[in-house]
Order: structure tokens, then C-alpha cells, then sequence
């Protein structure tokens, strides 16, 4: 069976239902969804709970990991100046993430992650 599809209507409804308080857990339930489905539309959307926990300067854990059978990396401080470059200068996702090796719904996040610091950066 294909993957229920949520309407324009039910990602605002997520992200302003985020931006209450209510965890990615009860807003999935609510909406018949997983919880990754409900982070993503948050992140996209910009959604943070009103009372966002502050950001780290460095990662915590390994920089690489092994999940599911895959290798996971983090993005290094360099990993994120060559990508901010690539976006200033118009390239495309898929080609951005072709020079820094990575999937291209890695890239896509992590653009959406440092935009948020960046947009959180500045309202403090």
C-alpha cells in the first residue's frame, strides 16, 4: 500500500500543532503518519515548539556512524561553508550533493537546518 499523502492543509496543521508544544510522536497518531513524516514537514516548514532547545556549536557523538547497514556522516563546519557557497552560487541540490558525496535528501535537510539556525541566530 502507498504511503498516505498529506495536503497542504495538514502540513500548516503539523507545523502549527509543532509550534504548541505537542510532540512529533502525538502530532504522527493525530494524523496517521510517522513520526520522521511529521520532522520533515516541521523542518520544511519551518516549525520549531515555542520553546526550541538552544543550538550546539559542535555535534555530539561519532562523525561517523553506522545505521541500518549504512554509513552515516556528519556534516563538518567545511561540509556546511561548501555547501552555503554552492546554494549562494544557484547550484542545484542534486549537483550539491554530487561534489560533497551525499544523498540529495541529506543535502535538502541540512540546507533547512542551517537556515533555521541562521534564522534563530538572528532573532537572539
Amino acid at each position: 500500500m502507498p504511503a498516505r499523502r498529506l495536503t497542504p492543509e495538514q502540513c500548516e496543521q503539523i507545523a502549527a500543532l509543532r509550534e504548541t508544544g505537542m510532540s512529533y510522536g502525538r502530532i504522527a497518531r493525530k494524523f496517521g503518519c510517522s513520526e520522521s513524516t511529521v520532522y520533515w514537514k516541521c523542518l520544511a516548514l519551518g516549525a520549531e515548539p515555542p520553546s526550541p532547545q538552544p543550538l550546539t556549536a559542535r555535534a555530539l557523538g561519532p562523525a561517523v556512524a553506522i545505521r541500518n547497514g549504512r554509513e552515516i556522516r556528519r556534516f563538518t563546519a567545511e561540509d556546511d561553508a561548501k555547501l552555503l557557497a554552492m546554494e549562494a552560487e544557484g547550484k542545484r541540490i542534486a549537483d550539491m550533493a554530487r561534489a560533497l558525496g551525499r544523498q540529495s535528501n541529506s543535502v535538502r535537510a541540512r540546507l533547512m537546518t542551517l537556515a533555521r539556525h541562521e534564522a534563530r541566530a538572528e532573532a537572539a
